[in-house]
């Protein structure tokens, strides 16, 4: 099963909590896992990979790599939300063993000279954008990208301080809660994110070439706003999850 699967035993570097969480927004982790044969897998950013605690197991999840394709390891944002699956990943350790699936899917990250991008998260869906914004980093490659980013709470952000960092690239961020309570703290956006937020801010991003990753809700109910404001449907790379 192990070479017709195309997977490859890695090891567990690191575990991190990226978020504190709310009650109603389970945790979101770091696991930074490095191959054991040293050879990583090859990617482009937006890629997926899925995931075994076991190799004999039917049980896996996929999940966006979030690395650089240049870094030595894989990294996967994971939200553990105690799920069969998740639960037991809660339980692993620096160390533990894990397999990696060869790198899939058609949510890929070419950008060229023609166009800018407008990049739509929800929640998790921001793990692939860090590979896409690290990637850029690392070709330190000016960008015209503007990022919406929706999370439930403030305390939700992930690695707010590196996203900050990215602006010295040319990134754009605005961010808007859904949940939180209005205390007069708050200086971002409230709500989903919509066609007139994103028309608040750019006014015409029909030139932009959109890229969206969320759940299931979210990207159909875009993706249709898009559509019916003129967006073209090649013009929308869209990566779901919770299918």
């Amino acid at each position: 099963m192990l070479g017709k699967m195309g997977l490859k035993p890695y090891t567990i570097y690191e575990i991190k909590d990226l978020t504190r969480g709310e009650p109603d927004s389970p945790k979101i982790a770091s696991f930074k896992l490095k191959p054991k044969d040293g050879q990583k897998f090859d990617f482009v950013p937006g890629m997926f990979s899925s995931l075994f605690l076991n190799p004999e197991d039917k049980l896996f999840r996929s999940y966006s790599i979030a690395s650089c394709p240049t870094d030595d390891y894989m990294e996967f944002m994971i939200e553990l939300i105690n799920g069969k699956f998740t639960s037991r990943l809660a339980n692993l350790k620096a160390g533990d063993e894990i397999y990696v699936s060869e790198p899939r899917g058609a949510f890929l990250y070419e950008p060229d000279d023609s166009h800018s991008d407008l990049f739509l998260a929800a929640g998790i869906g921001i793990a692939p954008f860090f590979s896409m914004l690290r990637y850029l980093k690392s070709k330190d490659m000016k960008r015209n990208v503007c990022l919406f980013y929706s999370i439930k709470h403030r305390e939700d952000i992930v690695n707010a301080a590196e996203l900050e960092g990215y602006k010295e690239l040319g990134l754009n961020i605005i961010y808007t809660v859904t949940r939180d309570t209005d205390n007069g703290t708050w200086q971002g956006e409230r709500g989903r994110i919509n066609t007139q937020m994103i028309q608040n801010h750019l006014g015409d991003y029909a030139s932009r070439t959109i890229y969206l990753c969320g759940g299931i809700r979210f990207v159909k109910d875009i993706v249709d706003e898009l559509k019916a404001k003129g967006a073209k449907d090649e013009e929308i790379k869209r990566d779901i999850w919770g299918e």
